[in-house]
């Protein structure tokens, strides 16, 4: 996923009023002029057919494209409130990764009015009423409530990230997790399941098996089409991934776990996902070539020899990093790491393509 700013829209369709006496005061913007029309028909009807869980995770994978001081995202279990730096929207338009393009001209003839209305960054809260939600923006100092077909053009903007939304995926022991958006791609892109229909376990362990699972899901690798026999591994009979694992050993991708057995109930360890991750990148052919694979992590020599290099590429791409200078590579990864460390490997993924 490339880096793409998706709040473009939001900052048009707060100028269109409704938001108090400051507000009524601008010059309003008709927004439904600047969406074509066919997206302007698609999007009427968009908002009422989705729930607060929905737009709760559409807002999520939003964030995954900004840097983290463009824009925070503060959940709790019955709201989600969304702060969009004006200055990031500005230098989306500049850098043509805005999912607006039709919004620039109203975006920037109007920038200095919204500096007035919402300071240097918007914010848009949803939250949970009952069966329903009511969605609000800051402004002139307080919260004033957003109509429908405001929040309708925002929503429609979100999804032009062509992001199909799943059932289910509202973890509720993710909520406030600094790994949720992540989480939530790899939850949609159905690279990873959660522990039950509510529930994700974030904090949880990842095995051996579990992370074959999800490299291969992410490799877009087929079990009926892939798999050309059983792998050397003597202990994979009556385990439920043994084709999956068969097919990344044949791929060279799990050639860490390098003995007669596989242990798939074995917890994962930091410097296997590092090296296993480094291998996945170089089978889908990323050019790397110019990249640094020194390792600067202080506790270096407590890894083991064949994961050095791929750490220290890792590091240099910005996939991974540690704790105080250090990569404790024997400690095992969470959920919530894989996630991480995943989502930021498929984004760059994306950017090679």
């Amino acid at each position: 996923m490339k880096k793409v700013m998706l709040a473009g829209a939001l900052s048009i369709a707060c100028l269109t009023g409704g938001f108090g006496g400051q507000a009524q005061a601008q010059e309003t913007v008709n927004v439904a002029n600047i969406i074509h029309p066919k997206q302007a028909v698609a999007a009427t009807s968009q908002l009422q057919a989705m729930s607060y869980q929905d737009i709760y995770k559409m807002l999520l994978l939003s964030k995954i494209g900004f840097e983290n001081d463009e824009v925070s995202i503060v959940t709790t279990k019955n709201s989600i409130t969304v702060k969009i730096s004006l200055e990031s929207i500005l230098q989306s338009y500049k850098d043509g990764t805005n999912l607006y393009p039709e919004g620039e001209k109203e975006f920037k003839e109007n920038y200095e009015e919204l500096k007035k209305l919402f300071g240097n960054a918007i914010q848009i809260k949803i939250t949970q009423t009952g069966n329903g939600f009511k969605s609000e923006v800051y402004t002139a100092g307080k919260w004033e409530a957003v109509s429908t077909e405001d929040l309708n053009d925002m929503v429609q903007v979100f999804a032009r990230a062509d992001v199909e939304l799943k059932p289910g995926g509202y973890f509720k022991d993710a909520i406030g997790h600094w790994a949720e958006s992540y989480i939530q791609l790899l939850y949609q892109a159905d690279i990873i399941t959660g522990t039950s229909a509510t529930t994700f376990n974030p904090n949880g362990q990842v095995t051996r098996g579990e992370l074959a699972a999800i490299i291969f899901r992410a490799s877009g690798l087929n079990v009926n089409e892939d798999y050309e026999g059983p792998a050397t591994y003597t202990d994979l009979n009556g385990f439920w991934g043994a084709k999956e694992v068969a097919i990344l050993e044949e791929y060279g991708l799990i050639d860490i776990f390098n003995g007669e057995k596989f242990e798939p109930k074995k917890p994962v360890t930091r410097e296997e996902m590092a090296y296993i991750t480094a291998r996945y990148l170089e089978s889908m052919e990323v050019n790397v070539s110019r990249v640094s694979t020194t390792n600067t992590f202080t506790d270096k020599n407590q890894m083991r020899g064949e994961t050095v290099e791929a750490i220290g590429l890792l590091q240099h791409l910005g996939i991974l990093n540690g704790t105080n200078g250090k990569f404790n590579p024997k400690g095992n990864l969470t959920r919530a790491e894989v996630s991480k460390i995943l989502t930021l490997t498929l984004m760059l993924l994306s950017e090679e393509e």
